[in-house]
């Protein structure tokens, strides 16, 4: 009887460890390209849909976004004293990334952009070169953006 419940709590362990591992792993979705995901916070920046951008984040002030060096706090915080104001002041806002990179870690993916944009402010164009981060997590089987660091300064002339 020894070696029957040795051989039954084998075959219970082995199972509830298969499970474990099972549920440990991303889903497909989470396992979407984090490229993606950062063109599509570029693309929503570039038309301006702030509905679209929130799609992109982790709810409920999850996800936080450093600027310049400073802590902009919430992604919801950001996007109703920071970004919202800009993009009613600017038009044109056009993005050219020239380099990209991803690097995957298990279900958590960091992106990295380098490249240039540009907006008018009361009919000037204003040129600056930018270096964005992004820390994309899963969230539920979705991928969403857990942390956006954006540096960026004036075009030299």
């Amino acid at each position: 009887m020894t070696r029957s419940f040795r051989v039954l709590g084998f075959v219970v362990l082995t199972a509830a460890s298969l499970a474990l591992i099972a549920q440990s792993r991303p889903s497909e979705s989470s396992q979407a390209d984090g490229l993606s995901i950062a063109r599509a916070y570029m693309k929503g920046m570039e038309t301006g849909s702030l509905d679209e951008l929130d799609k992109l984040f982790l709810p409920d002030g999850q996800s936080s976004i450093l600027e310049n060096a400073s802590n902009e706090g919430s992604w919801e915080h950001y996007r109703d004293h920071h970004l919202k104001p800009e993009m009613e002041a600017a038009s044109n806002f056009k993005v050219n990334v020239t380099d990209e990179t991803e690097t995957r870690f298990d279900s958590t993916v960091l992106v990295r952009q380098v490249g240039t944009f540009s907006m008018e402010i009361k009919g000037e164009l204003r040129k600056y070169r930018m270096a964005v981060t992004y820390l994309i997590v899963d969230h539920a089987g979705t991928p969403k953006i857990a942390h956006i660091h954006w540096s960026s300064r004036p075009e030299r002339k």
